[in-house]
Order: structure tokens, then sequence, then C-alpha cells
């Protein structure tokens, strides 16, 4: 029985890895092959390629200030919410995550409303006639979106702090300052440097935002989006794809190699009070002022969102309307339900196969364990405007693409154009998400539970769930959370594999803000937002419900204890 049931477990193993040697692989190899053995040959790259180093200049130029921005921003948010006591701090790390439940380009939709030709305050109260569309403005509204991000990863760090490296320092004498850059950054690096990769990669792959707001200024992403979608010219998406890579590997690999050379270690990994005890007026209020500053942005994002889903024409009539939200229900309520049956499923299959992936790739030590791990990492490097290129390069061909080479003379089973695409895409796109929060939690699961169970008579199936996928349900309860969030605003990995019939709902914005009905798109990115915020409460009262009611019991004995007590005392 032992056997049988190892057999399974690497069945699943060799399984899933051909997939992600296939889903995730092959496209990006596809791009690679498409871009360069396509009619015209190499001198058509070699026409393009100015072209295509204008963008990527650009590009560079934007995520690299995009970086700086967010990531101090994130530091600086940390730092305030986490270290620092001050009333009203609870509220403010509720309202700095608001961004995480957002369509990826809400901000430019406010932007537009404040700041557009008729913006209501570049035309009307300032009368500017100034665009103020750009490099600028894609930098505003990626630094506001991309921050919280940057927040939550440097925050992670800050409350696995070990204070106690602090407390020598300054009963040594050491200053503030001092205790600051030489222990407190130092713990920090290793979180900063990959807040850092993961914006960078976010903004290198964004092609909305320099699409709505960028005007004349475009980037590499967009432009790809642009050449597909506009000009129809797949391989010239091809090799500006080639490139868009490149920069974003280098940033993946460099923060790999960074991250594991040099390691700082504590002893302890949290600390039940990690605030300062002393720290000056000044750097107090900077720091609130900061996080102040960026949650003051966020609040007149959804503010503005909100008044101009109930505005009749934002620019020319503000008076009050329901018309936007009368025909999201009755015409545009499809792209809502299409979007909760993908990010659903997504959620919870792409959670369930990373977690058992970890478990496997740490505990079996199987063939290949260590590149399969790599190659299921890859799409936290590769933009999803790239994947989606593949996708659509690869599975438009018979028998999953193997059909372009082999078995040609058979009848078409083409997978691009069908339902199924979408949610491969998404699912393999995010199984490194489930896997990273399994290895995480698996570092501190005792090794010996497992053995002692096995010794005790349990097959290996019993013991993983029964004893090892309970242990793990935070890692899967995580990871879901963080899929379903992306799954539900997710367009660049998708956007050309959508058909009419299972439009999404950020397509369906992305759609009505390029043809510039803002009040549309107001309505719509702010019923997303809720929509992805109560499916959330949903779910962690669902993921919860063991603990709610045992809480329930207690509370119901508790209360018949009270009454039985009463009783006897009044007896």
């Amino acid at each position: 029985m032992r056997q049988h049931q190892t057999l399974l477990f690497k069945i699943f193993y060799f399984l899933l890895s051909a997939t992600i040697l296939y889903f995730i692989v092959a496209p990006v190899v596809s791009v690679f092959v498409y871009g360069l053995t396509s009619t015209g040959g190499l001198g058509l790259s070699e026409q393009i390629l100015p072209r295509v180093w204008r963008h990527m200049q650009n590009s560079l130029l934007v995520g690299g200030t995009v970086t700086l921005f967010s990531t101090a921003f994130g530091l600086f948010a940390s730092l305030a919410l986490w270290r620092i006591r001050f009333a009203g701090r609870g509220l403010m790390r509720i309202l700095v995550l608001m961004p995480l439940i957002s369509p990826p380009f809400v901000g430019s939709v406010a932007f537009i409303m404040l700041f557009g030709k008729r913006g209501l305050i570049t035309h009307t109260l300032l009368g500017f006639e100034v665009s103020p569309y750009g490099f600028y403005g894609i930098v505003t509204m990626q630094t506001i979106g991309l921050a919280t991000l940057a927040y939550l990863v440097i925050s992670s760090a800050i409350r696995k702090t070990d204070i106690t490296h602090e407390e020598a320092a300054r009963s040594l004498g050491a200053s503030e300052g001092e205790i600051f850059h030489t222990i407190t950054l130092p713990l920090m690096v290793p979180e900063i440097t990959v807040a850092a990769m993961l914006v960078f990669l976010a903004s290198l792959s964004d092609f909305s935002t320099p699409i709505i707001i960028g005007g004349g200024f475009q980037t590499l992403a967009s432009d790809l989006y642009i050449q597909i979608n506009g000009l129809y010219n797949m391989r010239t998406a091809s090799i500006s794809g080639m490139f868009l890579l490149l920069p974003c590997a280098v940033a993946f690999f460099i923060q790999r190699y960074y991250s594991g050379k040099n390691p700082v270690y504590s002893q302890a990994v949290s600390a039940e009070v990690i605030e300062y005890q002393r720290v000056s007026r000044g750097v107090k209020t900077a720091l609130i002022g900061v996080t102040g500053l960026f949650i003051t942005f966020v609040l007149l994002q959804y503010s503005f969102i909100m008044i101009g889903a109930f505005t009749e024409r934002w620019g020319y009539d503000y008076s009050f309307t329901l018309r936007h939200l009368q025909t999201i229900l009755t015409k545009e309520s499809a792209p809502f339900l299409n979007t909760i049956k993908l990010a659903i499923p997504v959620g919870i299959i792409s959670s369930l196969l990373g977690v058992l992936l970890a478990y496997i790739i740490k505990s079996k030590h199987y063939l290949m364990a260590r590149q399969i791990d790599f190659l299921a990492t890859l799409p936290a490097a590769i933009p999803g405007i790239l994947l989606g290129i593949g996708y659509l390069v690869t599975f438009k061909y018979p028998l999953l693409g193997v059909g372009r080479f082999y078995l040609t003379e058979l009848d078409p089973i083409i997978l691009l154009g069908t339902g199924i695409i979408i949610y491969l895409i998404c699912i393999y796109r995010y199984l490194y998400v489930g896997m990273k929060a399994g290895y995480a939690l698996m570092v501190h699961l005792n090794p010996n539970l497992e053995m002692a169970a096995m010794n005790l008579g349990a097959g290996e199936r019993r013991v993983f769930f029964d004893i090892i996928f309970p242990l793990l349900r935070p890692a899967f309860s995580a990871a879901f959370l963080k899929n379903f969030t992306s799954a539900m605003t997710t367009l660049g990995a998708i956007i050309f594999l959508l058909l009419p019939k299972n439009k999404v709902a950020v397509q369906q914005i992305f759609t009505i803000m390029t043809s510039s009905e803002i009040g549309a798109a107001a309505m719509m990115a702010l019923m997303l937002s809720l929509l992805s915020l109560l499916l959330l409460a949903l779910f962690q009262l669902l993921l919860n419900f063991k603990v709610l009611t045992e809480y329930t019991q207690e509370v119901r004995q508790w209360v018949s204890n009270s009454r039985q007590s009463t009783k006897n005392t009044g007896v």
C-alpha cells in the first residue's frame, strides 16, 4: 500500500512538471521562435530595432523612477505604521491596502477626472489648457498603485524584526540613526530588494496606464498591445516581447542572486513590541506625513471614482444620476459574473497545486525538483502581456500546439478560442504563489511529525491529508487570497485570449476607458472593487469557519454558565 501511495505522489509530480513545461516554458520559447522565424527574416528585426529601443528606454525610465518612489513610500509607510505608535494607526493600516482590491488602472480614471482635458482641477477650477498626460502622469499613477505592493513586502520584514540587537546597540550608546543604518536596515534589505523587483516588473509589464494617460509617451508594453490590437502585427509584437523580457529577467536573476549573498540572520523572527520607544519629533512627523500623503491620494482617487460613478457626464454635466448603475445591472452584468467564475476556480486550483508541489519538492526529493521549482517561478519574471502572446502563438495550432509540427493531417482541436485557455494561463501564472507560501510555512513544520505517524502505521496518503495538509492550510489561505484578488483584476495576460462571450469586468473597464466613457468606467471600477472586497470577506469567513464555530460555542457555553450561576445565586 505504501508503494502504491508513493506512486500516486510521483505521478502527480511528473504530470504537473510536464504541464509546467508545456504551459509556462513552451509559450515563452514560442515567442522567440515566432519572432525570429516568421516571414521577413532578421531584416525586419533591424527595421523595427530603433522603434523598440526607443520604447525600451521609455520603459526603463518609467520603471526605474516608479521603483524608486514606490519602494521609498513602502519603506516609509512600513516604518510609520509598525514602528511608531500614534492615534489612527489601525485605520491607516487598512486604508493603505485599498489599491489591492482595485483594477490596475483605476487610478487613471480618477486622474482623467481631475487633470484630463475636461478635468475638475485643470479645466474647471484652474482653466489650464496644458495636458498633464505623458511621463509624469504614468509615473504618478503607477507609483500610487504599486506602493502598496512594496508596503506589503517590506512590512513583513518590519513585523519580524528582532529588536534585541537594537536594544543592545542603544545600551552601548549608539544613536537612533546609527542603529537604523547598521542594524534595522540590513535586516530589511532582502525584503526591500524583493519589493523593488516586484514593483519594477509590474511597472514594465503595465500597458494600460501608458495607453490611457501616456499620450505620445508610450512604453514597450503599451506599444506591444498596439501592435497586436491596432496594427495586427504579431511578428513585431513578438520581437517587442523578446526585448521586454530581457530587463525583467535581468532584474529577477539579480534579485535571486543578491538575496542569497551575504545573508543577515537574527536569533528571533518576531517581537511582542516593535515600536520605537524613542524617536525624534522630526522623524515621526516626516514618516507619518509621507504615509498620510499617500493615503490621501488613495482616498482622493476613490472619492472621485464614487462621484464620477453617479455623475451624468463628467466635465460637462455634474448632475446626480443612476444611469450608469442601471446600465451595468441590465446590460453589463455578464463581465462581473465571468470575473467571479474565473477568479474562484483559479484561486482554489492554483493555490492548491502550488502548496502540494511545495510539499513534494521539499519532502520527496524527486528528480529535477530544483529545476521544476525554478520553472514554476518563472511567471514572476515574465510580464503577463508577454505570456499572453506566447499562448496566442502556441495554442492557435491543433492538438494544443503540437499540430504545428506533428500529426498535421488530423482534424484540428484548437485550444485558442476556448474558455479553458483563460483558466490555464491564470492557474499556471499564479502557481508559484502557493509554492512560495508553502515553502515559507514548511520551514516551521517539524519533519518528525510525518516520520512518527508512519512509524505508527499510517500510510503516506493518510499522513498527508490528516497531518500535513491541515498544517499547510494557512499557506493555502494566504495563496488563495492573493491569487483570487489577482485573478479578479488581471488583464495583461488574458486580454488577447478573451472572446465576447467570456469578457471580464476589468477588460470592459479598459474598453470603456479608451472610448472616454468616464462615468460608466468609474461605476464598473467601483462595483468591481466592492465585489472583490465582499468576496474576500466571505472567503475569510469560510476559511476560518471552524475557528468561528469554536468561538461561538465558547460564547454560548459562557452565557449558559453565567445564566446557571445567576440562577443558583438567586436560589
